[in-house]
């Protein structure tokens, strides 16, 4: 049984009216995100992306029955199925896209850089792939079936005949990218759902302590210190899956300014008085901000929470008519259901909606405060102090008797003239200061320090190691030098390796010198021993005179031999 005229007719203007409104809003978020550049966030850009296919999936639905009385061959009814073909599904698409960049923030810490390097490829997904089906399409035909765009009840999609295709490249697809997206948002609002009772627990512990340590307090001092500080309080939560913390500084930063109060008196009573309410207060006061932090953190992710749990729901509203329609009509073919044709064509055609939210990348952190801190105090103390004492040193006495005549004959006038000297000279000498603090930056670098050493002493009386750091919280310097830190290590430990080689081949060529240099030493004390031989028969050669001539008579011996062998 089909709808009947009426119940078409009122499906179709329903559905016309239903583009029009979802058209305007798509308007709006195109508007908004082309005019104000505190709209232009990783996941608003995403919305916007998303908003095209949406605006043509909304052109094709106002169109509603109009290719369908022009018949299913009409370039009309085949480019209105081949829109919806190609841009419906590509908002689950893009859904999945939104959740990918929050799965990809908390759960290995994608800033907003990384994220943007994504969207090219998060283009090229969300409508390549619906679009090659839809395309493919057109060029399908067989005599049985006929073409795969055709009439579709509601409008001109896939066909009657092809209706097992909108199962299985339609909805079929769609709802296992929207099981990966609410596996996403569970998996993620679940580890900030503990996370947040691990948070209330520890602030309700810490807010105890330090109720019960302010019970056994005991002042008497006369003095009277209220001190205020300006410590930004950090804390790493770890998150289950790959164990990299989330940084709550991402979702809060507290700070508050810094100031001090000294009061001296001399009555022990009233000193004790008048000591123990700031004390207790600046201790109440930490408890307090300790405790606002916790809050804010758990605002901060129940924020998420909410934001995960609602755009479940307009999946859920977008999808679940439609696809119970889908699986009503393959059920039963040959009847029609106005009640569900008439609601998963209202979603269908409010399908875009605006999804505008804060981006899932954490902020940056709030920036040191001027306010002089406990080292910059410190550091104009000293330096007032030595003002001072170089202004006692040019005492009017000194000064006077450098000039002794104008101090006997004009004191006032040098007295003047000492005390503007000395005034410009401390007037001078503080500009000179200020010039520098303002140079070097002196104010914020100090309340660093002390930010610094604030939090290294609250991990240290509250036996918190060191974490983790998040790569995206590194300045750029810092995570050059990580990135290149392997390949640092891996070039020191081959220089080593090298070195060791070098440093055993000198040991044993030195042994070999050595060595050669012993063989060269007995070869000259061998040699010095034959030259004194050479010299001791030399000497003894010398000792023979012309009437002892050894040579002499062998010579006449020699001839006496031959002149004999001749006869």
């Amino acid at each position: 049984m089909s709808l009947s005229r009426s119940q078409l007719q009122a499906i179709s203007v329903t559905e016309r009216v239903c583009s029009a409104v979802s058209l305007l809003g798509t308007f709006v978020i195109v508007i908004s995100f082309l005019s104000s550049s505190s709209f232009r966030k990783p996941i608003n850009r995403l919305v916007f992306y998303a908003s095209w296919g949406n605006m043509m999936a909304n052109v094709a639905t106002l169109m509603s029955q109009s290719g369908v009385r022009l018949g299913t061959a009409s370039g009309l009814c085949q480019f209105q199925g081949f829109l919806i073909q190609w841009f419906m599904p590509a908002d689950a698409l893009w859904t999945f896209a939104m959740a990918c960049n929050v799965w990809l923030t908390f759960f290995h810490k994608y800033d907003s850089e990384q994220l943007r390097r994504l969207e090219v490829k998060y283009l090229l997904a969300c409508y390549g792939l619906p679009f090659v089906p839809a395309f493919v399409y057109f060029f399908i035909e067989t005599k049985t079936r006929g073409k795969i765009y055709g009439a579709a009840t509601l409008w001109c999609w896939v066909s009657t005949p092809w209706d097992f295709l909108r199962i299985g490249l339609f909805y079929g697809p769609v709802w296992f990218i929207m099981c990966l997206t609410i596996f996403i948002y569970v998996r993620t609002g679940s580890v900030i759902y503990q996370k947040r009772q691990q948070l209330n627990r520890a602030g309700n512990t810490e807010s105890s302590s330090t109720a019960a340590s302010l019970k056994d307090i005991q002042l008497s001092k006369v003095t009277e210190f209220s001190i205020t500080r300006e410590i930004v309080h950090t804390m790493q939560v770890p998150l289950e899956g790959d164990g990299d913390p989330i940084s709550t500084k991402s979702l809060h930063t507290f700070y508050c300014p810094y100031s001090v109060t000294i009061q001296a008196g001399s009555d022990l009573k009233d000193s004790e008085k008048t000591a123990e309410q700031p004390l207790g207060h600046d201790q109440v006061s930490t408890g307090i901000q300790r405790r606002a932090t916790v809050m804010e953190t758990n605002s901060a992710a129940w924020a998420y929470s909410k934001y995960a749990i609602l755009f479940f729901i307009a999946l859920l509203i977008t999808w679940v008519p439609s696809t119970a329609n889908r699986v009503y009509s393959l059920v039963l073919p040959h009847k029609a259901n106005f009640e569900l044709n008439y609601i998963s064509d209202t979603n269908a055609a409010n399908s875009t909606t605006a999804r505008a939210a804060a981006s899932p990348s954490p902020p940056p952190p709030a920036p040191v405060a001027l306010t002089p801190g406990p080292r910059v105090a410190k550091l104009q103390e000293i330096f007032d102090k030595a003002l001072a004492r170089t202004l006692r040193a040019n005492s009017y006495a000194n000064f006077s008797s450098c000039f002794p005549t104008p101090a006997k004959h004009v004191p006032a006038s040098l007295e003047s003239v000492w005390r503007q000297l000395n005034a410009k000279l401390e007037e001078s000498a503080k500009a000179e200061f200020e010039d520098i603090l303002t140079e070097r930056d002196a104010v914020r670098q100090l309340n660093e320090l002390d930010r610094l050493v604030g939090e290294a002493k609250y991990r240290k009386d509250h036996g918190v190691g060191q974490e983790s750091v998040a790569p995206h919280t590194l300045p750029p310097d810092e995570l050059f030098r990580s990135h290149l830190l392997p390949y640092m290590r891996e070039t020191q430990s081959s220089l080593n390796h090298k070195i060791e080689s070098v440093q055993d081949e000198n040991a044993e060529l030195a042994q070999r010198v050595q060595a050669q240099r012993r063989e060269i030493q007995d070869l000259l004390v061998g040699l010095e021993s034959v030259v004194a031989d050479l010299e001791v028969a030399a000497a003894a050669a010398t000792q023979f005179g012309s009437d002892n001539n050894l040579r002499q008579e062998a010579a006449e011996m020699d001839e006496d031999i031959r002149a004999r062998s001749e006869i």
